[in-house]
């Protein structure tokens, strides 16, 4: 076998295990079908369930690991993103960092005096702000990322790969839209393709956090983060009684990102040596 060919079915290896910790993840919400996602039977029912998914998870991740070095339990939790240094910073600098893109939302909450956590119920909360991002971004980041690499993909095409899956496991919303809420296949189709992008796009910018800090906290805080605020509220932007003011933050807000973007996720900030570890672990 030609080492382009050989290569190809290597990194495809990487694409099918991953595709698996994502079927593990989705696949049983449908075991116990009849109830909308927000009942509580059913919030409880899917955080153990995604709770489990993530007590396997790690398996083919250290699999990988096994089959190039002796040493895989010494490497597991660091590229897990499960370590000590430069932890506080690593969750502090990601969430104003991310903040800052919603300084037009968080100032039209704060003029509003509104938040779409209020008329949540508290499960709906938990799983949310909590189970959500810590089971989403352990399976889907922690788990996956370090697969693409150590297969030989590049930091940037894992930053591409990773969220296709994430986006993917969001597709499923489509069914419960059809089937709980009453929507046409075409409405609820056209609600899924926009979920995908937004969940595909913060996922680039969650992998992104996650390999420049080396730490699973940095992505569960934003992930948190992002589902308090919810989609930025831009329809009611021109109606808005100061309207010219909430424009300006979103502008500025903008701007901030962009400029903070590249300092915010400078991997030695946080002592981050991922790139290293990787190099390491295939020794």
């Amino acid at each position: 076998m030609s080492c382009s060919k050989q290569d190809a079915l290597t990194g495809m290896h990487a694409v099918l295990k991953c595709i698996c910790i994502g079927v593990t993840y989705v696949v049983p919400f449908y075991t116990r079908a009849g109830r909308e996602r927000n009942h509580p039977s059913t919030i409880r029912f899917r955080m153990v369930s995604t709770a489990t998914t993530c007590l396997v998870a790690w398996v083919p991740l250290y699999w990988q690991l096994h089959t190039k070095t002796a040493f895989a339990h010494k490497f597991l939790f660091s590229l897990l993103g499960l370590r000590k240094a430069g932890l506080l910073q690593a969750v502090i600098q990601p969430i104003l960092l991310t903040a800052s893109l919603f300084a037009g939302p968080l100032l039209q909450r704060a003029l509003s005096g509104r938040s779409d956590a209020d008329s949540m119920a508290p499960l709906q909360v938990l799983r949310n702000l909590v189970m959500a991002p810590v089971t989403e971004e352990f399976c889907f980041r922690a788990c996956m990322a370090p697969l693409f690499l150590l297969q030989g993909y590049s930091k940037k095409q894992t930053i591409f790969l990773t969220p296709i899956m994430f986006g993917v496991a969001h597709l499923h919303h489509l069914l419960e839209l059809v089937k709980f809420q009453g929507a046409t296949l075409s409405s609820a189709s056209a609600v899924v393709s926009f979920q995908f992008l937004y969940t595909t796009l913060f996922g680039w910018y969650a992998t992104h956090v996650f390999l420049s800090t080396g730490h699973l906290a940095a992505a569960v805080a934003v992930h948190s983060f992002c589902n308090w605020m919810g989609f930025p509220p831009v329809g009611g932007v021109l109606s808005h009684p100061q309207r010219n003011v909430v424009i300006a933050a979103y502008l500025v807000g903008i701007v901030a990102f962009i400029s903070l973007l590249p300092p915010c996720t400078e991997p030695a900030k946080y002592s981050c040596t991922y790139d290293q570890l990787i190099a390491d672990s295939m020794l």
